[in-house]
């Protein structure tokens, strides 16, 4: 369940984050970019379908 809060407070913020686009720093920016992408990251890892996962197994045997 904390995952899940977690995207949807990084979701609340991008939203945010359109909104005020002129008033970004950098560092704001940059942090939000990498939260992005390591909560989109860990989503991908829990939805990864059956298939895919049978055959990252397997590639990680040879």
């Amino acid at each position: 369940m904390q995952f899940h809060q977690r995207g949807v407070d990084l979701l609340v913020t991008v939203m945010d984050a359109i909104d005020h686009q002129d008033k970004l720093q950098p560092d704001d920016l940059d942090w939000l970019l990498r939260e992005t992408a390591h909560v989109l990251g860990e989503l991908l890892k829990r939805d990864v379908p059956v298939e895919r996962r049978d055959d990252t197994s397997i590639a990680n045997d040879i």
